[in-house]
């Protein structure tokens, strides 16, 4: 069996060609590759304007582990090659 691929951060169809002006954009949502902080701000915020836009949505904890997961990999390429004594 292979690895349960993980839930991404959906549009409701109504909701596809919907414009909410954020992150320097103002493009359709089904247009948009930002979608995770879009969902971020709907969840902290609890505005239920935002919330409605969505399939259901993880946890906070989940959408933000959702947007550090990509950036790890680069971090620890930056540890290598970091140059010695620059370390704490």
């Amino acid at each position: 069996m292979g690895k349960k691929k993980k839930k991404m951060v959906t549009i409701k169809k109504e909701y596809q060609s919907a414009v909410v002006a954020f992150g320097n954009s103002g493009l359709p949502l089904g247009q948009r590759d930002d979608l995770l902080d879009l969902a971020i701000i709907a969840t902290k915020s609890g505005d239920p304007s935002l919330l409605q836009l969505f399939e259901p949505l993880p946890s906070l904890e989940e959408l933000q582990k959702m947007k550090v997961q990509p950036l790890l990999p680069v971090i620890e390429a930056l540890k290598e090659t970091a140059s010695p004594g620059t370390e704490e």
